[in-house]
């Protein structure tokens, strides 16, 4: 009997996560059938379910995947450069250059539709996109504490809460491009933003009354 290695597995879980996005994307999440995955990665039916007992397994899978996808691109950054602000701002850029692509479009198909399993389906999804959304949050958060201990950011602002705010704006900005195509100034976007992160070190008071 043939051994099956761990690179075949690594390489068989991959296509099936990749048909699973597509399928996903193209009839969305609740319609989407194991079978209809499995026929996309070129599998029978039964084959699927030795590296995925069911659908909400695949959704888990594939919110580990973005997790994993954002800790490389602000790791990337972070090499790039010695500076916590700088990574940051490159990293988003990457992000909002790749906004308009067919790739972007169809990630950003996929978080509506995995959002909207988890809302309706809470007891199997919720726990896990919740898990992927504050991993987001702390990989921005931790730039942002790191910007503001090297004094390119604002040491008085709350790092956790502008961290939501930039994933939020992200999120809102990819579903606006979505409809709004070129007309949404992406780069127009993004530069604000960049302000907004670029806060220089609080001026100390001099103590000076009028």
């Amino acid at each position: 009997m043939t051994k099956v290695t761990q690179a075949h597995i690594d390489a068989r879980t991959k296509d099936i996560l990749e048909a699973a996005k597509r399928m996903f994307v193209r009839k969305g999440v609740e319609v989407a059938t194991m079978q209809e995955i499995a026929s996309e990665a070129g599998l029978s039916a039964g084959a699927i379910y030795r590296y995925f007992p069911s659908k909400a397994h695949l959704l888990r899978a594939v919110c580990g995947d973005w997790i994993e996808h954002d800790r490389a691109l602000f790791g990337q950054s972070s090499v790039s450069t010695h500076s916590p602000l700088e990574a940051l701002l490159h990293a988003g850029r990457i992000v909002w250059d790749q906004m308009k692509s067919e790739e972007a479009r169809e990630d950003t198909i996929l978080t509506l539709e995995t959002i909207l399993a988890a809302v309706r389906d809470p007891q199997e999804l919720a726990a896990d996109r919740r898990a992927s959304w504050n991993a987001a949050i702390d990989i921005i958060e931790g730039f942002l504490r790191q910007g503001q201990a090297a004094g390119e950011i604002d040491a008085q602002l709350d790092a956790r809460a502008f961290a939501t705010l930039l994933l939020a704006c992200g999120l809102g900005t990819r579903l606006l491009a979505l409809e709004l195509k070129e007309d949404i100034d992406t780069d127009a976007v993004f530069d604000v933003l960049s302000t907004l992160a670029a806060f220089g070190p609080t001026a100390p008071s001099t103590g000076q009354q009028d």
